[in-house]
């Protein structure tokens, strides 16, 4: 992903979600541009996590994108949040994908690998590394649902409502599970370091 950060000098500025997803509509291939630059990396992080295949998830993002350009018109024009529905589009995708590849109790049974994002500058005191490595140690004892929605929630800051749809789960569930996983987190580190690390 390495354009993914590149700025083009002809690029406009667009003001909104909702303006920037309908001038990509209307075949503005600035806006289409933009919404590739500001949300590739936060894709590509997620499908990492999600199935640790730099391949497979690098296949599924040029489809996802491709797809995108090629039915633009047909797509709905009121999406309010262009990061949620990319990656739960791209969600999708990775699961069909691995649905193909594995048998059904494989699939249900997948690992969501979360660890601390490489672009995270460590704290060089020896006391906050000593808590970001014990905070790694708990966060890897929770259950995969636990660590996706920590990770959509806190990561890439989703709604909890969001983080529900995309998980095909209840609101109040997602409460539930992220309570839990926090409580257990707690175990290990104080509350205000799992939040200050959770929201890196």
């Amino acid at each position: 992903m390495k354009e993914a950060n590149a700025i083009r000098p002809d690029m406009h500025v667009v003001a909104s979600h909702n303006t920037l997803w309908n001038k990509f509509r209307q075949g503005d291939r600035h806006a289409f541009s933009s919404i590739y630059d500001t949300y590739i990396d936060d894709l590509y992080h997620y499908g990492m996590h999600f199935c640790q295949d730099n391949e497979r998830v690098r296949d599924c993002l040029q489809d996802l994108f491709q797809d995108l350009w090629s039915s633009r018109s047909h797509l709905s024009e009121n999406i309010i949040n262009i990061k949620y529905y990319l990656i739960s589009s791209l969600r999708r995708r990775l699961l069909r994908s691995l649905k193909n590849d594995r048998k059904r109790e494989e699939l249900l049974d997948f690992e969501f690998e979360l660890t601390q994002p490489q672009e995270t500058t460590l704290i060089r005191q020896e006391t906050i590394a000593e808590q970001q490595k014990l905070l790694q140690q708990a966060l890897n004892t929770l259950t995969r649902r636990q660590r996706e929605a920590i990770y959509l929630r806190f990561y890439q800051s989703l709604s909890y409502k969001e983080v529900a749809e995309m998980m095909d789960m209840q609101v109040d569930s997602v409460y539930n599970t992220i309570s839990k996983a926090i409580t257990i987190l707690k175990k290990t580190v104080t509350l205000p370091v799992v939040l200050f690390f959770l929201h890196k």
